[in-house]
C-alpha cells in the first residue's frame, strides 16, 4: 500500500503533505541552515510559518538526513512512519499480555484500525504522537510511571494534544494513593518540556509561536460544530461560504464566525469539568469500589482526547488516528470487566464507521473539490453524518462514565 501511494504521488500532481509541506521545512533546515521558528519557509506555494510544536520538526528532519531529493525524502518518510507503526504493533502486544487476551487478535485489531486510515498514516506524521501516547499507556500498565511521563512529554512536544492526558495520569496516580509517583511524574513531564523549550529559546527562536497559529484559525469545514451552519446553508436558512486559509478550507459567515469564537473557551470549560468530575469520583471510587478506577481512567482519557478533537474549531481527518490507542485501551479495559452488555463492541463499531466516513469525506470534499470551493450537498451530508456519529460516540461514553459514578454498586 505504501508503494502504491508513493507511485501515485510521484507520478501525479495530487497534493501531498510530505512533498508539499514537510520537505520544504526539512530542506530549509538542512540546505538553508534555517533554525525552526526563526524565519518563514516557502511551503504549500506560499511563505509559511512553523505551525507545529518543536519536536515535530525533528521527525520531519530525520528523513531528510537520509535523502537527497523529494522522492527519496518521501520514501524515507514512509520508512519512518512504518517504524512507528511497528512500535505500535509491539505496544498492542504488550497491552494484550497485561490484559491476558489474545496477542494476535489485539495486534490485528490495532492493524485494522490503523490501516483504515492508511492515507493519513503515510502522508502525515500523526502516527508518531499517537504511538508515543500508546507507549506511555504501556508504561503505565507496567508501572513504569516515570517513563510514561517522559514519553508523554515527548509526544506533547510533537503534537500538542497529549497534554490533555497529563492531568488524567496525575489524578489516576493520586486515586491510587501514589502521591510521590504523581509528584515525580509531574516534575519529569514539566521538566522535559521546559528543557526542550529552553533549548529553542536559547537558539533565538520562539517555539511557542505555533500556538498563535492555531488559536487564530477560523472554523474549519470538518469541525463537528461547522456541520450546523453548513447544513442550514444547504437548506437556505443561513449564509455560509468556504475560503482557504491557514492550510485548510474554512467556513465563514455570521453563524460560523460566532461558533468559531466560542469553541476554544468551551473546550477549556468542558475539560476542566471532566477533570473535576474525575478527581472527585476517583476518590470516591477508591473508598467504595477500587476496581472501578482503571476503567474510569480509560474512559476519562478517551473523553478528554475526544473533547480536544470534537469541541474544537478544527477536525482534520488525521485526528482520528490520535483516538486509536485510547480506543484500544477502552476496549481492553471493558473486556477485563466482562462487558456483559457489549458496550465496547458498539463503540468500536461506530468508531470504524467514523473512520470509513472520514475517508469518504476525504474523497468527496478534498479529492473531488478544489481549495476554497463551496461544499456540494453530498459533501455536506457526508460531513454531517460523520460528525453526528463521532459526537454520538462522545455522548455515549459520557453517559457511561456518569452511570458508573452514580451507581458504583452495580459493578
Amino acid at each position: 500500500m505504501a508503494v502504491v501511494l508513493f507511485l501515485i504521488v510521484e507520478f501525479s500532481d495530487i497534493p501531498s503533505s510530505v512533498r508539499d509541506g514537510y520537505w520544504p521545512y526539512a530542506d530549509a533546515m538542512v540546505s538553508g541552515h534555517v533554525f525552526p521558528y526563526t524565519e518563514d519557509v516557502w511551503a504549500y506555494d506560499k511563505w509559511s510559518t512553523w505551525e507545529y510544536p518543536p519536536l515535530a520538526y525533528l521527525f520531519i528532519l530525520i528523513p531528510r538526513l537520509f535523502s537527497w531529493s523529494v522522492s527519496s525524502y518521501q520514501a524515507a518518510f514512509l520508512a519512518e512512519t512504518f517504524g512507528f507503526f511497528l512500535l505500535g504493533l509491539w505496544c498492542s502486544e504488550r497491552m494484550a499480555v497485561h490484559y491476558k487476551v489474545s496477542r494476535f487478535g489485539t495486534m490485528m485489531f490495532y492493524s485494522v484500525l490503523m490501516l483504515l486510515m492508511f492515507e493519513f498514516l503515510a502522508d502525515r506524521f500523526d502516527i508518531i504522537p499517537a504511538v508515543l501516547t500508546m507507549l506511555a499507556v504501556v508504561f503505565v500498565l507496567e508501572k513504569k510511571n516515570g517513563a510514561a511521563f517522559l514519553v508523554l512529554a515527548v509526544a506533547t512536544l510533537v503534537k500538542l494534544y497529549p497534554a490533555v492526558l497529563f492531568p488524567v495520569l496525575l489524578i489516576y496516580l493520586l486515586s491510587k494513593g501514589d502521591r510521590r509517583e504523581a509528584l515525580r511524574g509531574a516534575v519529569i513531564y514539566c521538566g522535559a518540556g521546559l528543557l526542550c523549550l529552553g533549548a529553542f529559546f536559547a537558539m533565538g527562536s520562539d517555539p511557542l509561536s505555533f500556538m498563535t497559529y492555531h488559536t487564530d484559525r477560523p472554523l474549519e469545514i470538518e469541525a463537528p460544530i461547522a456541520s450546523l451552519p453548513e447544513f442550514l446553508d444547504m437548506l437556505g436558512l443561513t449564509d455560509a461560504w468556504v475560503g482557504f486559509e491557514y492550510g485548510s478550507d474554512n467556513l465563514y459567515g455570521d453563524m460560523a464566525d460566532l461558533l468559531g469564537d466560542i469553541m476554544l473557551p468551551l473546550m477549556a470549560v468542558v475539560l476542566l469539568m471532566l477533570y473535576a468530575h474525575y478527581f472527585y469520583w476517583s476518590a470516591m471510587g477508591r473508598r467504595k469500589v477500587p476496581a472501578k478506577v482503571p476503567m474510569d481512567s480509560a474512559l476519562v482519557a478517551l473523553l478528554a482526547l475526544m473533547t480536544f478533537v470534537l469541541v474544537s474549531t478544527v477536525f482534520s481527518g488525521q485526528y482520528v488516528i490520535w483516538l486509536i490507542p485510547l480506543m484500544i485501551l477502552y476496549t481492553m479495559q471493558a473486556h477485563a470487566e466482562d462487558d456483559r452488555d457489549g458496550r465496547s463492541i458498539n463503540i468500536i463499531t461506530w468508531f470504524i464507521a467514523v473512520e470509513v466516513l472520514t475517508q469518504l469525506n476525504f474523497l468527496v470534499n478534498f479529492g473531488m473539490r478544489g481549495e476554497g470551493e463551496d461544499l456540494s450537498n453530498i459533501g455536506t451530508i457526508v460531513l454531517l453524518v460523520r460528525n453526528v456519529a463521532a459526537v454520538g460516540i462522545y455522548l455515549a461514553l459520557t453517559w457511561e462514565l456518569v452511570k458508573r459514578d452514580r451507581f458504583p454498586e452495580r459493578l
